[in-house]
């Protein structure tokens, strides 16, 4: 049935096309408006560019697809068996990404040949998509999709997307999918995103208060390195708290999301904004005055040292973090301010950029869109990798579901799940400017005692 009911959209979608030479959709849910895709049209209702690509596949019968995408070789030959069966009406409506069988997915005959040269966890660095030179693989995914768009490696997405049945406001979320858009141009998917967290060894909690709760506030955070301070003297408490300052802006604005550092708001309102972001550096700054937080320990990270309580970092780091410290890890949510507020996440997305130079854009695209919002394609996903600390970007409740249950991040993610349409997304890549002149000027900033120059953080 969902089968039917997308093609009844796409076709829809497709009439409307070629009746006014353009697409234009707009839905919102709550207040998150989804955003336009437009895209010139021919007079038989196809982009120029979409046009050429199906003339340039129509020759061969087998359709073929170069990927560089974090997955195991049967997690790729299942997602793309899958899409053949949906696609050939094969997929049977009783079966989800949950139950069909992965010896019957493993042995349909498709004509789809989709190699995958592999990469990052959180995809290819600016660095390894310029390695690839005239090599690139059809898709990937870019750990900053805008730094690759702005090198010129990506292609643009407009007349791909325009009619895709998945792109709607009841499956993705908007602010994700601008994100990777410039000017109403759409260079990449966003695929999977992760959050902005705390993470605490059980080594160092407290005895008399105990763990400090998954939802807190800057006073109990507070509050909770007292205890371990006194408890033990020995631990560092809050490694490099200094990293949380980008992220505290919501927390000392009444709850209200603003942007990565500020950078949106300070271009609006200079002094406002410093207000906010000296707020949230003197809090932290006097973690360090009052010997609440340490970079170094005896000139070692003591993350790595295994003497801190508590650091800021990625969900995307859980995986690699709970292998380090086994069965001694735990997380938190970002601190508030005022505890009767919910806290804003800070969130950022891992996308799927289709290669400038592919011959096969349309069905990059194609199978970009599905492995990123088809609810059985994202089910499967879940289902065959580890994605702990990864979440998706479809609204679909039976993939929030499934990773709900999972035993280190679910509870996070549970809480996600209801606050994602309030989200900030921001950078969290080295490819990105912003991100690496805050992190290198916050650095050296934290510890001194000069004025807030917001300026050396913006690029």
């Amino acid at each position: 049935m969902k089968a039917i009911s997308h093609w009844k959209r796409f076709t829809g979608l497709l009439l409307c096309a070629s009746m006014t030479g353009m697409i234009f959709s707009g839905c919102k849910k709550g207040d998150d408006t989804f955003p336009s895709i437009d895209y010139e049209v021919n007079q038989s209702g196809q982009s120029e560019e979409s046009n050429e690509t199906s003339e340039q596949s129509s020759g061969s019968e087998i359709r073929e697809l170069t990927v560089a995408l974090p997955y195991s070789d049967q997690t790729i030959r299942c997602l793309a068996s899958m899409l053949y069966c949906k696609n050939n009406g094969l997929w049977d409506s009783s079966e989800t990404g949950l139950t069909i069988d992965i010896d019957y997915l493993s042995s349909v005959a498709t004509n789809y040949v989709i190699a995958n040269e592999g990469c990052e966890s959180t995809g290819a660095s600016l660095e390894t998509v310029r390695s690839w030179k005239s090599n690139a693989p059809d898709l990937f995914l870019a750990q900053d999709s805008e730094a690759v768009w702005k090198d010129g490696r990506a292609a643009e997405l407009n007349g791909y997307l325009a009619v895709n049945a998945y792109l709607n406001s009841q499956q993705v979320y908007a602010g994700a999918l601008t994100c990777d858009s410039d000017n109403g141009v759409f260079f990449a998917l966003p695929h999977f995103c992760s959050a902005e967290i705390l993470m605490g060894s059980y080594e160092f909690i407290p005895a008399n208060g105990g763990k400090l709760q998954t939802k807190n506030t800057t006073d109990d955070l507070r509050d909770y390195l007292e205890q371990i301070r006194k408890e033990y003297p020995s631990c560092a408490g809050f490694a490099s708290a200094y990293e949380l300052i980008p992220y505290l802006g919501s927390a000392f604005s009444n709850d209200v999301p603003v942007s990565y550092m500020l950078h949106e708001e300070y271009s609006k309102n200079r002094d406002s904004a410093t207000d906010i972001i000296e707020t949230a550096t003197d809090y932290v700054r006097e973690f360090y005055d009052d010997s609440l937080a340490h970079d170094l320990d005896g000139g070692a990270d003591p993350v790595y040292s295994r003497t801190a309580a508590l650091w800021a970092d990625s969900s995307a780091n859980v995986k690699a973090w709970s292998e380090y410290y086994p069965d001694s890890l735990y997380l938190l949510h970002l601190p508030c301010n005022d505890a009767s507020n919910a806290a804003v996440p800070y969130i950022s997305t891992y996308s799927l950029c289709v290669s400038k130079n592919s011959s096969n854009k349309e069905f990059a695209a194609e199978f970009a869109a599905f492995i990123s919002y088809d609810p059985d394609a994202q089910l499967l996903l879940y289902r065959l990798e580890d994605m702990s600390g990864l979440m998706p970007l479809t609204r679909n409740e039976a993939v929030w579901d499934l990773i709900s249950e999972d035993e280190l991040f679910g509870h996070m993610a549970s809480d996600f799940r209801q606050t994602m349409d309030n989200a900030v997304y921001c950078p969290a890549s080295n490819d990105n400017a912003v991100y690496m002149n805050t992190n290198e000027y916050l650095a050296e900033f934290v510890k001194g005692n000069e004025e807030f120059d917001p300026e050396k953080c913006y690029g």
